[in-house]
Parts: structure tokens; sequence; C-alpha cells
């Protein structure tokens, strides 16, 4: 089933509910898979479990995924867990990833609480496939300063700390409180009106810098990493998980403004 099949099949009613704000564009992310379709308030369970089966999710992150499974099997994750910060158990790495607690079988196939989509199963399995290890050096750098980072500066700013900034603008303190279920806390020794560090991943931490918009200042946000994040992750991955976390932000505090809506 393609989207256009899917969507002739949703209530239609663009009712602004799902985190896609319409039917068409929450029909192109099911069948990508960054959606499901328990997220349409206006579908039941018997039409939703009818869907299910016609359902085929395909693409290029789902053939990522087997290929990234397929090289891990070969790592001792005895060998990388104490490098990457992750906790082994039964032969499994448990991996917290913004506030979330992930189990990665040496096969491959990762567990968690709750929905899970393609683009955190494909960060984590590179994160252990990369094998990084060494401590946090505690010293902070922009993107551009990572390594290969000054060639995608640009996009970072582009699809990472501009669309962050303008949830900052637009919903100031649902986005805070976001953040902090992530795990954020604040901190008051950087120079910036608000601060806040957490851990994307366990040698992935980041600083939120934001200044709100003062008379002929507009507002601005900075995120900032420890020096050793490219021994983790590459510069392309990491903007993948900012994205990420950007995302996270914003599909929870639509899903706040559709329950208060309601």
């Amino acid at each position: 089933m393609n989207p256009i099949e899917l969507y002739k099949k949703l209530p239609k009613k663009n009712c602004g509910k799902c985190p896609q704000k319409a039917c068409m564009p929450f029909a192109l992310s099911v069948i990508k898979g960054d959606a499901e379709l328990s997220e349409c308030p206006c579908l039941t369970e018997k039409e939703i479990e009818a869907l299910k089966g016609a359902i085929k999710k395909s693409d290029w992150r789902e053939e990522l995924i087997a290929k990234l499974r397929d090289e891990i099997k070969g790592i001792d994750f005895a060998d990388i867990a104490e490098g990457i910060g992750a906790d082994l158990k039964d032969g499994a790495l448990i991996i917290k990833c913004m506030g979330r607690e992930f189990v990665i079988s040496p096969e491959g196939e990762i567990t968690t609480r709750g929905h899970m989509t393609p683009w955190i199963k494909i960060l984590l399995l590179h994160y252990i496939r990369t094998e990084g290890k060494g401590p946090l050096s505690g010293k902070w750098v922009s993107y551009a300063e990572l390594k290969a980072g000054m060639i995608k500066a640009s996009s970072f700013q582009r699809d990472c700390e501009e669309p962050l900034r303008e949830l900052f603008d637009k919903n100031f303190e649902g986005t805070i409180t976001v953040l902090n279920r992530l795990g954020a806390e604040r901190r008051e020794d950087f120079p910036a009106k608000q601060a806040w560090h957490l851990f994307l991943l366990p040698k992935i931490p980041v600083i939120i810098l934001y200044w709100p918009k003062e008379e002929e200042f507009e507002s601005k946000v900075k995120i900032i990493f420890d020096s050793t994040s490219d021994r983790f992750l590459d510069a392309e991955s990491i903007i993948f998980l900012v994205e990420g976390l950007v995302k996270n932000i914003e599909i929870t505090l639509s899903r706040v403004a559709g329950a208060n809506f309601s």
C-alpha cells in the first residue's frame, strides 16, 4: 500500500490532532515508518488492525537497519560496553538515549518501552558500530569544530538549531518541560539567558543555549558538544541525532496541544 492508497482509507477529516496535522502527511509518515496508525484519533481499533495487514513499510532506512545489524554481529559487546557508556546484561547492551533505555541484542535487535522509530534504531546501531572509547573532555565546542563539522555546519544550523529556536520562541515553557522529561539539567555557568545540559547518548552530551528576543536582537539557539563527540558518531549522524531531539520535542508539544484542544 502506498501513501495515496492509505490516504483514501483514512477518515480524511484533517482534524489536526495527530503530529502531522493533516491526513495526507500522516499517511506518508505511516508508510515511511515515522508514525503509527494508532496516532490517528479517528480510526477505530478494528480499522487499525485491518489497515496494518495491508501496509508494507519498506524504504532505505529499513535496508540500512538490516545492513547495520549484520555489521555489529561481529562486535564483542563485552569489549565495547564501557567505552560507549553502555551497560552489559545477559550479553545485550543497555544504552540510555534521551531519557529512555534501549536494549540491543548481539543480533542487533532493539527493544524499549513505548514506540520506537527507525531513526533511533539507525543511531543506536551506528553508535555501537563506531566502537568509540575514551573519557569525555569537558571541553565544549561548536558543531563546526567537530571532525568534518565545518562542511555541514550550515546544515546543522538550518536543520537543528533553527527549528529548536522556533520551538522555544513559540512555546518556551512547553519546550522546557519536554527537555526536563528527557533528562536535561539547567546550567548557570554559560553566557546565555538559558542553558541546559542533556545527554543525547551516554558519550554525546550537549549544552543547549538560548537567547530570547530582546529589542533589536533576534532570538538565538546554539548547541555545543563535548569535543570528543566525533569519536562516537560521525558529523552526519550527529545531525541526525539532534534532528531526532527536535522532532521528539515537536511531536510531544503537538500531542499536548491536541489533548488540551479536545
